[in-house]
């Protein structure tokens, strides 16, 4: 599997992730995704957004809540803001 790096902007990832911070993930071709995992991709209303969350959710279908992990709620725009999203927006895994 190929791997990217992720340059992090902002701080809806903070602590755990910091503005301006190279993060490794793996390409995401269709493997298992979990709860608690990383995730990087494309804005489901603006496809010139890329964004990296949390996953806090899964639901049957196997779409994505995710959230970032700042707890000032005004700190990102996240699952709360634009519901589930669908695995086919996701480019990258951070598995920790």
């Amino acid at each position: 599997m190929n791997s990217i790096q992720v340059v992090v902007s902002g701080h809806s990832m903070w602590p755990v992730l910091d503005d301006g911070q190279v993060i490794e993930c793996e390409e995401y071709v269709g493997q298992e995704l979990f709860i608690g995992e990383i995730v990087v991709f494309l804005h489901p209303f603006n496809s010139n957004l890329t964004i990296i969350k949390r996953i806090q959710k899964i639901n049957p279908k196997g779409d994505l809540w995710v959230v970032g992990d700042n707890p000032d709620p005004t700190s990102s725009e996240d699952s709360h803001n634009f519901g589930f999203v669908s695995k086919n927006n996701v480019l990258g895994i951070n598995r920790g």
